[in-house]
Parts: C-alpha cells; sequence; structure tokens
C-alpha cells in the first residue's frame, strides 16, 4: 500500500513539474508569437505598403515628363509633377533607417532627386519662348536612364523587405509548432504516466 501510494504521489508531483513547466513554455513562446504578430502588424507590413506606394510614385514621374512633351500642358504637369514628389519625399521619410535599408534610401534618394532637377529642366526648356524639341528629347533620354538605375535599387529594397517579413512570420509559425509540440508531449507522457500507474493499481487490486 505505501509502494501505491508513493506511486500516486510520484505522479501528482510529476504531473505538477510537467505541468508548471509546459506553463512557463507556452506562456514564454507565446509572449514571443505575440511580440512577433505585433511587430508584423504595427511595424512590417506597413512599411512594405510604404515602399510599395514609394514604388508607384517613382514609375509614375516617367510617364508625367513624357505627357508634358506631347502636350505642353503645364499646369497639368506642375500639379501631378508636384504631387509625385511630395508623395515620394513622404515615402523616403516614413521608412525607417537601418543599417541594411539604407545604403539602398541613399542611393535612392539621390536618383529621384536627379529625375526632380531633369524635370524642373524639361519644364525650363519647354516653357521657354523658343522650344528646345532636341535638347527635350535629350532631357528625356536622361530621365529613362535615371530611372534604369532606380528600378533595381527599388526592387532590390522591396526584395530585402519581403525577405525579412517572410523571416518574422516564419519564426512566429515555429514558435506556434513548438507550442502545439511542448503540449501535445505533455499529453503523451501523462498518458502514459496514468497507463503505468492505473495497471500498478490494478495490480495491487488484485493481489487483494
Amino acid at each position: 500500500m505505501q509502494s501505491l501510494s508513493r506511486q500516486l504521489l510520484g505522479f501528482y508531483l510529476l504531473l505538477i513539474v510537467l505541468g508548471g513547466a509546459l506553463s512557463a513554455l507556452v506562456y514564454l513562446n507565446g509572449n514571443s508569437v505575440s511580440s512577433t504578430t505585433a511587430s508584423l502588424v504595427e511595424t512590417d507590413l506597413p512599411l512594405l505598403d510604404n515602399i510599395s506606394k514609394l514604388r508607384f510614385a517613382i514609375f509614375a514621374q516617367k510617364p508625367i515628363l513624357y505627357e508634358y512633351y506631347a502636350n505642353t500642358d503645364r499646369d497639368t504637369f506642375h500639379k501631378k509633377f508636384t504631387d509625385s514628389k511630395n508623395v515620394i519625399k513622404a515615402g523616403l521619410y516614413m521608412i525607417p533607417r537601418d543599417d541594411q535599408g539604407q545604403a539602398f534610401l541613399t542611393q535612392i534618394e539621390f536618383q529621384t532627386a536627379e529625375i526632380a532637377r531633369l524635370g524642373d529642366l524639361l519644364d525650363q526648356t519647354l516653357s521657354s519662348s523658343e522650344v528646345d524639341w532636341d535638347k527635350a528629347r535629350e532631357i528625356l533620354v536622361e530621365v529613362s536612364a535615371t530611372e534604369a538605375k532606380v528600378t533595381p535599387l527599388i526592387d532590390s529594397f522591396v526584395s530585402l523587405n519581403q525577405k525579412h517579413v517572410s523571416s518574422i512570420a516564419d519564426l512566429a509559425k515555429a514558435k506556434m509548432q513548438l507550442i502545439i509540440k511542448l503540449v501535445i508531449g505533455f499529453s503523451i507522457i501523462i498518458l502514459i504516466f496514468a497507463l503505468l500507474l492505473g495497471k500498478n493499481v490494478n495490480a495491487y487490486i488484485g493481489k487483494k
């Protein structure tokens, strides 16, 4: 009887210890998942959205300049080009300057400033009393060349942040899988000990 009592006591102590350990691990990993999810929702996904808007605004400038060359509508050009520059300025400001992104952002800023300069130069050319159409076309060629330089920078920056978001999502998924495995493992261990204890109890009753 004393042996059975010790087994029962040991089982309950084991249950308490394992339950406490499981609760601690689930709590720690659960907090980690919550923090990771909060980072995705509050920082990383909005960052991707800002980068997408920045990309759209940058690539919208070349069509605006070509349209201005085609119709010489200065008022429409000024409105569209100014709006585009404002969106780019705000987009660059909204993007955090971490170690990985700093180099990309510095180069992107340089190229977008060059497109803005070429836009002002095109405006001066097309609004002059005698339009130099050859010069205007040369400016547009420079615009295309500058856009070609900024395209891989933007694409690389987008790819960099997409990989970052994917790694965070994978980390959260791994933590959730660990929690599930811990719960399943705990259930299996308790089931095994319960079966062994039940077997000993039945054997003890059989002896009586």
